[in-house]
């Protein structure tokens, strides 16, 4: 009876996470249907560039679409697109319908949490899965007695304490956990190195062309302030970006102001607005985004600390 019980709730877990993955694979395929896409070819008319606060820019372009019509959104191309890309140039990509046109990397990056989703799901229902299949009673002993074949050999081969396993298998899970953060983090520190650095950036006035934003009730953590400026390098070329900024920094222009601005000589993109006040400080520290990024950097930090500790107790 206990065992019906137990092979029951499996089956049903089993059921749901493979339910939320069958369903996120149909939105996805839905949303992001690549097989009813077809291969298309459009003219570049304009190149943008996307800096963050914390980040390095994101890089994009404007093209005609394959109804003639301009479009009215940007799309993502990756970096070495953008230095091989030139305005009147043609790019590749995919088009749903007349009016529709998106790079692979749109692809990639507006459906991130789609494959994530999946990927997570997806793995958890393959996991029940296996579990339900090793609560059957005949394989369950089948499982069972292969285990037991292969304890009996890791133990005639077994020579270090049980002890010092433990502890290796701990100090792996710590540093897998401290790999993705420092994945998250390791843009942020980039971006804040590059900001602080004082040599190989440029100062100028960028002319603002553009103003938007999207407050929220929390007014620090979840609002987003834009502003579209456009600005001549040393040699004379024109870069347009769309640069985050804090609340302050926003509200202290409009169009047609001129803001000041340090790009980085290697890539005018990345630029950085002078001048920060402090309140500027403390509205960018105290976005999520910040916040997050500053836990984990201690939180890895502090493993660092203990991990270098019990190597010198060693």
């Amino acid at each position: 009876m206990e065992w019906i019980k137990e092979t029951a709730g499996l089956a049903v877990i089993t059921f749901l996470f493979s339910l939320f993955t069958w369903v996120l694979t149909a939105s996805y395929i839905e949303e992001y249907n690549l097989f009813s896409a077809e291969p298309v070819t459009v003219t570049t008319v304009d190149k943008i560039a996307a800096k963050g606060l914390y980040t390095p820019p994101a890089y994009y372009v404007r093209v005609e679409l394959p109804n003639g019509e301009e479009s009215t959104y940007l799309n993502r191309i990756s970096k070495s697109e953008e230095k091989a890309i030139q305005v009147g140039d043609s790019i590749n990509g995919y088009s749903l319908r007349p009016s529709d046109f998106s790079t692979i990397h749109d692809f990639t990056f507006d459906s991130s949490l789609f494959l994530f989703g999946i990927a997570v799901f997806g793995f958890l229902a393959f996991c029940c899965l296996i579990a339900l299949l090793l609560s059957i009673p005949v394989l369950d002993a089948l499982e069972k007695k292969i285990s037991y074949k292969r304890q009996k050999k890791r133990q005639q081969k077994r020579r270090k304490k049980e002890k010092q396993k433990k502890e290796r298998k701990g100090w792996r899970i710590v540093a897998v956990v401290l790999l993705v953060f420092l994945i998250f983090i390791g843009r942020f520190l980039l971006n804040l190195a590059r900001k602080l650095l004082p040599f190989g950036k440029t100062d100028t006035d960028a002319l603002i062309l553009d103003r938007d934003s999207h407050v929220t009730y929390r007014k620090y953590e979840d609002s987003s302030y834009e502003l579209t400026v456009s600005f001549e390098d040393h040699a004379g070329r024109t870069f347009q970006v769309i640069k985050d900024v804090t609340g302050q920094t926003y509200q202290q222009y409009g169009i047609g102001d001129k803001l000041q601005i340090a790009y980085r000589n290697v890539n005018p993109y990345d630029l950085f607005v002078r001048g920060n006040s402090f309140l500027d400080i403390f509205e960018a520290v105290m976005t999520w985004e910040s916040l997050v990024c500053l836990i984990m950097l201690a939180v890895t930090l502090f493993a660092g600390w203990v991990f270098i500790k019990e190597r010198r107790k060693k």
